[in-house]
């Protein structure tokens, strides 16, 4: 295995690209999830997809591990189950013409939605205003980690909607899962007619001590190391813009190279958009680590709807 990313698996990958198959909102009655909801149905009444509005209730009391009896049990089924019916009709006012259905159930919210996601083409929750910064429990971080599908996550405040006005921003690092994200925010881009924006960040890389020892009088010895600066930034940014044209001609692409932490920056770039993508996990990722530092840094303090892709991989 080269660790080179096999541009075909991108281009057929069944749960990258933008295609058929259920959005489903995760619902809680909450400002942020019904603000997260609006943004789903918007999406999938666009694209003629149908649309599930799930609610998941715990079947314990809270502060205990106990279960509950069975009738309790009914009871909280049969409130989730109508919890997400008023979210489904809440969404009939804004888009008629819109196939949506609530399903309520009972479990653990984040374990329910994932389950949800292996059947379904994009998942969008809702996201707290201020998420604190050592949070890492909340159902957002769990399904950017855990979901089978790309999850779309909607900040608090209403945000704009991608479009000629509303840019789409990507970050890349020539990362597989960096290839997946290009994929599914050029399908975005071409649906909704807007630019897309390919970003990459750079920090050279402080050589360790023994490195100069080793290279010797090599030219660039002394610098950082090879393949973390400016030069692979751009290759990088190269490397998905033509990705772009041979998935979607038609799309209007800029790109650009910054120097700064990668997060600090997609941020800044994309505080006009319509959208951020970002991929699950970067180049610097171990192969168990679900979610990468950038990805956990743009869903606590992205103010644009962010768009986390996986790989694919559980």
């Amino acid at each position: 295995m080269t660790g080179i990313p096999d541009r075909r698996s991108v281009l057929t990958h069944p749960k990258t690209a933008i295609g058929g198959g259920t959005v489903v909102a995760g619902y809680d009655e909450s400002r942020e999830a019904t603000t997260a909801l609006m943004w789903a149905a918007r999406y999938a009444d666009a694209r003629g997809l149908p649309l599930t509005v799930a609610y998941a209730a715990w079947p314990t009391q809270p502060g205990t591990s106990a279960g509950v009896g069975a009738v309790e049990a009914k009871h909280v089924e049969d409130r989730a189950a109508r919890v997400a019916r008023r979210g489904a009709g809440r969404v009939a006012g804004l888009c008629p013409d819109l196939k949506v259905r609530g399903k309520g159930a009972v479990g653990n919210p984040a374990a329910e939605l994932v389950m949800e996601s292996s059947t379904a083409s994009l998942l969008v929750v809702g996201r707290r205003a201020a998420m604190p910064a050592d949070s890492l429990g909340s159902v957002s971080f769990a399904l950017g980690a855990h979901a089978r599908c790309p999850v779309v996550v909607v900040p608090g405040d209403s945000p704009h909607l991608v479009g000629p006005d509303h840019p789409v921003v990507v970050g890349v690092d020539g990362s597989a899962s960096s290839d997946q994200a290009v994929t599914f925010a050029a399908d975005a881009a071409a649906f909704a007619g807007a630019e897309l924006l390919i970003l990459s960040a750079w920090t050279p890389r402080a050589p360790e001590p023994w490195m100069s020892d080793c290279a010797g009088g090599l030219p660039g010895a002394h610098g950082g190391v090879p393949g973390s600066g400016h030069g692979a930034a751009d290759e990088h940014v190269r490397s998905a813009v033509a990705l772009v044209h041979e998935l979607h001609p038609e799309v209007v692409t800029s790109k650009d190279v910054r120097h700064g932490p990668t997060a600090s920056v997609l941020l800044e770039a994309s505080a006009s958009a319509g959208m951020l993508v970002v991929g699950s996990r970067g180049a610097g990722g171990f192969a168990g680590l679900m979610l990468g530092s950038v990805s956990r840094a743009a869903l606590r303090q992205s103010e644009v709807p962010l768009a986390v892709v996986r790989t694919g991989a559980v």
